[in-house]
């Protein structure tokens, strides 16, 4: 994905001309999962536009997967090692905002 697309992805609705179609597909299907809204026709009708039964199958496996992983992490503050946040950073620094809000680690003290 783009910097421009990553900015993007919490959109809604998705802007047009950033992503193809088939991305968007994937986006919408990801935005509604993340957010425990059902999956309704129209959704998985335009993912089948794109992708088999197992393709999409594997696309539904990998967003619970993140999403799973990433609920674990907001629960027990996981910490992160510097290099790592400084990745991220500098990919902030680069689109000019992080289009997918972080906590902040706790304090000492």
């Amino acid at each position: 994905m783009t910097e421009e697309q990553l900015h993007h992805l919490n959109n809604d609705p998705l802007p047009e001309g950033v992503y193809d179609a088939a991305q968007a597909a994937i986006v919408r299907y990801a935005q509604k999962s993340t957010r425990l809204e059902p999956i309704d026709d129209a959704t998985y009708a335009a993912l089948a536009k794109h992708f088999s039964a197992p393709q999409i199958m594997d696309i539904c496996l990998t967003v619970g997967l993140s999403n799973m992983v990433n609920r674990f992490h907001a629960t027990f503050l996981t910490d992160v090692d510097q290099a790592t946040i400084d990745e991220v950073e500098a990919g902030d620094a680069i689109a000019g905002v992080c289009a997918i809000p972080r906590p902040k680690p706790p304090q000492p003290g």
